[in-house]
């Protein structure tokens, strides 16, 4: 897949599916000279490059003479992998280095390239594996006495590549790096949408779509996390791309923590991308002999429309990220205590809770907060994780869940901290930020300092000795609020630019130490709702609570939206008491997630309860095949008009479940819906009129879901089942 040609200074990564080439120009920059489909030959890449007419004149001080590269190279121009900074080239560079001198020039030039089987293991950072092969390219500032390694990884049947550096300081003398970014990618065409997801609490992953247009444009977060107000997956389409033709390019990033994606329309038209940890406030102390690994970037490309390139992110998740030991198990119908009585509960309640739970077909059965130290409200009990044995009996609970077949979780929010706790009072200066005169409170907590190893220590000393006593099935691990003030007490002044990323790996060094421990524990990630819905979670949770809202009226466009970069069975997704739409409407939509429930069962009737049961069966018979291993096609977009569609197909094609959702009440109207990934000589039943059809007549003619009349919300779950 990776084949480096000396004589050209030609490297290509091509798996027959795409193709990736880079060539090392006489300055011994590296230019992207193409990406895109799988081509027979990349021989002729020299007509690609932009190599003729004018070329950006140099002077040797040695020779005291001005001269050109031969091979025409323009510093301003020409598509590179990593650019030089402070010097001619003003676009951008993805790492910058100070040296010790105090000059911020950096200039990383070719020195060799191998080629490496599997994956580069970034340390300290969540990553991907696989049989992928990755080439090796060193880099080297003799000036500042810095290398660079870039790493380029591509996997067979999979249309990705996965970008990051490391740095290494080779000399004698600290230096600083001010910017620390994963990738850089010029493309010779500037004809783009920039799609990104932007939003806030509740109402995480708006669609937004912007033409690209001259100058530059970015998406970033600078909150500490991920966060709902953007989220780090981005694609940019063809102007005319639609949801199976045209070129789509998808971008995310293995990370947590602050980002930003940045790309500039130039001078010359095309486009100069740049991808990574945000650089606001950032700086990192390289000693000699020390090194820094950028988080990883994955790029997706797909020539065939929005939907392959959603698709090909899919497969990939599934395939190369998630490292949960039961990933590909069938994964329990969940019920959640917090919508039903918040933290007023005590053991009978929470026992009731249970009994009426497993009438819904529930398998799991998760305690939220509430359940430890001084906890009867937000305002008391972060960071003391010991059982409150006053206000719940948890080992009457868990064997009360075990005489009725059901599993047991639990929640944590293990990286804060309220004031009004025993580990606040014993330690104050493990709260981010102590030392100020004033300290911004979110939730009545603080921020753990997790670039403190010793805060770090401790929580997971408290976990363990949990986990150790009560051998949970499932932990919900929360995060409800953003970082304010990134001061931490533990490292010296000249080091605090480095908080914001050590925060990030305290979350990941505490998070892989307990799964790893504990690999039978599934981790679900939760950040008030989806704040922290990423790449870096996903390596070590194979779900995360996709948003604190339920209600349709929202949760069809948070679900559809986050779908076209993340996997359905990643996308955690309840059922609740919501007035605004009937339970089976709710169900349906949750089927097309994790699926569970979120409200007082108490309190519901027998006919909802058997409503929500048989929705229940119909997750255990389909979600496994269809709607985790499947394929989905997004038919009808919810920020495009008002109706939602999703079909999910299983891999034999034997199987498929479509769901139709309207949004606003509609009239009479011809609805024909063709469908997407069947097998064209198949014959397929469906339950929405009970007719037999071929896989060919679903996708030309489609099914008929014209009405009279469709209410808010209306639905049609339609399952369609090979016939023999």
């Amino acid at each position: 897949m990776i084949s480096y040609n000396k004589a050209l200074r030609l490297l290509t990564l091509d798996n027959k599916r795409i193709g990736y080439a880079v060539y090392v120009n006489d300055a011994g920059y590296l230019e992207t000279v193409y990406f895109g489909k799988h081509l027979a030959s990349y021989a002729d890449f020299s007509c690609i490059r932009d190599g003729k007419g004018y070329a950006t004149p140099v002077y040797d001080a040695a020779a005291g003479e001005e001269y050109f590269y031969a091979d025409g190279f323009k510093a301003d121009v020409a598509p590179l992998e990593i650019s030089p900074h402070g010097v001619w080239d003003k676009r951008g560079a993805p790492v910058i280095v100070r040296g010790a001198n105090g000059s911020f020039e950096t200039d990383l030039r070719f020195v060799s390239v191998r080629r490496i089987g599997g994956c580069h293991v970034p340390e300290g950072l969540p990553h991907v594996h696989g049989e992928g092969e990755t080439a090796d390219i060193t880099l080297e500032d003799k000036q500042l006495g810095v290398r660079a390694h870039l790493y380029l990884t591509i996997f067979p049947g999979q249309d990705v590549i996965v970008k990051s550096f490391r740095i290494e300081n080779k000399g004698k003398k600290a230096v600083r790096l001010v910017r620390a970014m994963s990738m850089q990618l010029g493309l010779p065409r500037s004809d783009y949408d920039l799609v990104h997801f932007c939003g806030r609490w509740a109402k995480e992953r708006d669609y937004c779509c912007n033409r690209i247009h001259d100058g530059v444009q970015e998406v970033s977060s600078n909150l500490g996390r991920s966060s709902a107000e953007e989220n780090p997956f981005v694609y940019l389409k063809a102007a005319d791309a639609t949801w199976d033709y045209g070129e789509v390019i998808g971008f995310n990033l293995i990370y947590s923590g602050n980002f930003r994606f940045r790309v500039l329309h130039g001078t010359y038209g095309g486009l100069h991308i740049l991808y990574g940890m945000n650089d606001e406030d950032f700086e990192w102390t390289l000693a000699p002999g020390a090194a820094f690994e950028t988080p990883q970037a994955v790029i997706a490309y797909s020539a065939a429309g929005v939907d392959a390139m959603s698709q090909a992110f899919h497969r990939f998740i599934r395939e190369n990220l998630m490292t949960y030991a039961g990933n590909c198990d069938y994964k329990p119908v969940l019920f959640n205590s917090w919508e039903g009585c918040y933290f007023d509960f005590d053991t009978q309640l929470i026992l009731s809770y249970i009994d009426d739970a497993c009438k819904l077909g529930t398998e799991l059965f998760v305690l939220d907060d509430g359940w430890f130290g001084a906890r009867n409200s937000d305002r008391a009990g972060l960071g003391d994780w010991t059982v409150n044995r006053e206000k719940i009996d948890l080992h009457r609970v868990m064997a009360h869940c075990r005489e009725r077949g059901v599993k047991f979780g639990i929640w944590f929010e293990p990286e804060m901290v309220n004031y009004d706790s025993d580990l606040f009072r014993a330690r104050p200066a493990f709260a981010l930020g102590w030392g100020r005169k004033e300290l911004t409170v979110g939730r009545h907590q603080f921020h753990l300092d997790f670039a403190n190893g010793d805060a770090v220590e401790e929580i997971y000393r408290q976990m363990k000795a949990f986990l150790d006593e009560y051998p949970v099935d499932y932990i919900k691990w929360d995060y409800n609020r953003t970082v304010a003030e990134h001061v931490s007490a533990a490292l010296p002044p000249e080091r605090q630019g480095e908080v914001y990323h050590r925060l990030v790996l305290g979350y990941y060094s505490l998070l892989a130490r307990l799964t790893s421990e504990y690999p039978h524990t599934m981790f679900e990630g939760c950040a008030s709702g989806g704040g922290r819905f990423d790449l870096g979670t996903l390596c070590y949770c194979p779900q995360i609570w996709c948003s604190d809202e339920s209600d349709p009226a929202q949760r069809i466009d948070i679900q559809f939206n986050t779908s076209l970069g993340y996997p359905l069975s990643c996308i955690g997704s309840h059922v609740n008491d919501s007035p605004v739409a009937s339970y089976s409407a709710k169900a349906a939509l949750a089927l097309f997630g994790t699926y569970g429930y979120e409200m007082n069962p108490n309190k519901l009737t027998e006919g909802e309860m058997a409503e929500l049961a048989a929705m229940a069966q119909v997750y255990r018979d389909y979600h496994r095949d269809v709607i985790e291993a499947g394929t989905l096609y997004h038919l009808r977009a919810p920020f495009a008009g008002n109706e939602m569609c999703m079909q999910c197909v299983s891999q034999d094609r034997r199987a498929s479940l479509v769901l139709f959702m309207n949004k606003l009440k509609t009239p009479d109207k011809f609805r024909f819906l063709p469908l997407k990934g069947l097998d064209e000589k198949k014959r397929y039943r469906n339950t929405l009129d009970g007719a037999v059809h071929t896989g060919e007549y679903y996708a030309n003619v489609g099914l008929n879901l014209s009405q009279l009349w469709m209410d808010e919300f209306s639905y049609r779950l339609i399952i369609l089942t090979e016939e023999a």
